[in-house]
């Protein structure tokens, strides 16, 4: 039942991304190869190297990977760095192709610019090849539009789920509304249904905690890509901002956008401490986690393992979840974000290399990473697994909160930004615009219209 939510949300609010999906979804189907029986040990006593970016998944990954090696023969050695600095080496590994890391962690978005580039291994033949696929590994397993988010044909703001397939996907996130039901009681409010709502409560959620003064909103405020991209881009989206509009115009400083970009200044300026216009994913995670924060707006609703395990949160037992707020036309779009693993081009152990990213992917690993903090699955069997649905049932204030809202958040969620091998650095300097707006260096419109004068250009190169 969840899975064709995922299927229907991802791929039914763009026409374009949705028919090319549905056609590789029918083409996969279609060209389903006849297994034969594959060997494990056909790279026995390589030793492959992984870039990972510190992530739950990541966590969930590294006690199961002894299982690789007595499976394969195979040796894994890995390096873990946080996502910008791990962003940084891997593009500086990719361009010099020097093969230092065979398999990775990356992204749709990141794989436009790694793709064009030629760093990138294409998986279609390998997944076809029968003598180097399990016949068990089912493709097709996959929600449709999610592994077709992968696919890229390489042509500028276009091709989104077509051409040649990049990477495997690894989970799913996109956003939601967490809430401390306790602390909304003592403050006597309602989870907000709307970004007014929110805004008009956002002087009031001060109060007093065992540690001191806490806040009422946490979120990522860095200068970084995933801000217009993820999270406060999901509040973009529903005030009804996409990067170009349907003429193929740039939408950063329109009246929509700069209505949206003073709201969120406005609450991260009432509600949240100084210091928030520094705060990554990863310290957004913690700080809810840590019991100092009210609501945490917009962040991903995978971080909902860490605030439930009692191991590494102070709140698990008082959590709620909720969809993020609706915009000013009553209406909610969200964003989302697919970790994946791809394979660089220039590695000199790609046999091995896919046997790892097969390995990790298959049905059987996946559960095993889901039931140790790895949300949320990109198989269909994981989410049909009762052992999944059981763990899920029981996050929130009531039973079932948690897949509720992210029922809700999945039926519309979806890649709003055109493919482009430098989308990472417009949206760097579209982040750079709302931060220096924050910080007091000009008003919003003027740094929206700069920012999009220089995108303009970047897009004109």
């Amino acid at each position: 039942m969840f899975s064709s939510l995922f299927r229907r949300g991802l791929s039914r609010s763009r026409a374009t991304v949705a028919a090319a999906l549905v056609a590789t979804s029918a083409l996969s189907l279609a060209s389903a190869p006849a297994y034969a029986e594959m060997n494990w040990k056909a790279a026995d006593g390589q030793t492959i190297n992984l870039m990972l970016i510190s992530h739950p998944f990541v966590e969930s990954l590294k006690p199961l990977l002894p299982e690789f090696t007595a499976k394969t023969g195979i040796k894994v050695t890995y390096e873990e760095l946080a996502e910008q600095s791990g962003f940084e080496k891997l593009l500086a590994d990719l361009s010099s192709k020097t093969g230092t890391y065979d398999v990775f962690m990356t992204s749709p978005l990141n794989n436009w610019q790694y793709a064009a580039a030629g760093w990138l291994e294409p998986l279609d033949g390998l997944i076809a090849n029968t003598d180097k696929t399990a016949a068990d590994y089912d493709v097709n397993d996959f929600i449709p539009s999610i592994l077709s988010a992968g696919r890229w044909d390489l042509t500028p703001l276009k091709g989104i789920g077509e051409g040649s397939l990049w990477t495997l996907p690894i989970n799913f996130e996109s956003y939601q509304l967490a809430y401390r039901p306790s602390l909304l009681k003592k403050l006597g409010l309602q989870v907000p249904k709307t970004y007014a709502d929110l805004l008009a409560m956002s002087d009031k959620l001060a109060i007093d905690g065992p540690n001191g003064k806490m806040h009422g909103i946490i979120t990522r405020f860095d200068r970084y890509w995933d801000l217009p991209y993820l999270t406060f881009g999901t509040m973009l989206q529903s005030y009804g901002v996409e990067m170009l509009d349907k003429d193929g115009k740039l939408q950063i400083c329109s009246d929509k956008s700069i209505a949206a970009t003073q709201d969120f200044v406005t609450l991260i300026k009432k509600a949240s401490p100084e210091g928030a216009g520094a705060f990554t994913w990863y310290e957004a995670m913690q700080g809810f986690a840590s019991g100092q924060y009210v609501f945490s707006l917009n962040e991903a609703n995978l971080f909902a393992p860490t605030y439930e395990d009692p191991k590494q949160s102070a709140i698990a037992g008082d959590v709620g979840y909720a969809p993020t707020p609706l915009g000013p036309d009553g209406k909610r779009a969200a964003a989302a974000w697919i970790w994946s693993l791809s394979m660089n081009s220039a590695s000199t152990h790609k046999d091995a290399a896919w046997l790892f990213m097969q390995w990790v992917t298959s049905k059987e690993t996946m559960i095993k990473t889901h039931l140790a903090g790895n949300m949320n699955p990109v198989r269909k069997s994981a989410w049909d697994a009762p052992e999944v649905a059981k763990l899920m049932e029981s996050w929130g204030e009531t039973p079932g909160q948690y897949i509720q809202a992210a029922k809700t958040e999945a039926e519309v969620a979806t890649i709003r930004f055109p493919p482009h091998p430098e989308l990472t650095r417009m949206l760097d300097r579209w982040a750079e615009a709302i931060q220096k707006s924050y910080f007091g260096q000009g008003d919003v419109k003027t740094n929206l219209c700069n920012a999009q004068a220089d995108i303009q250009k970047m897009l004109d190169e």
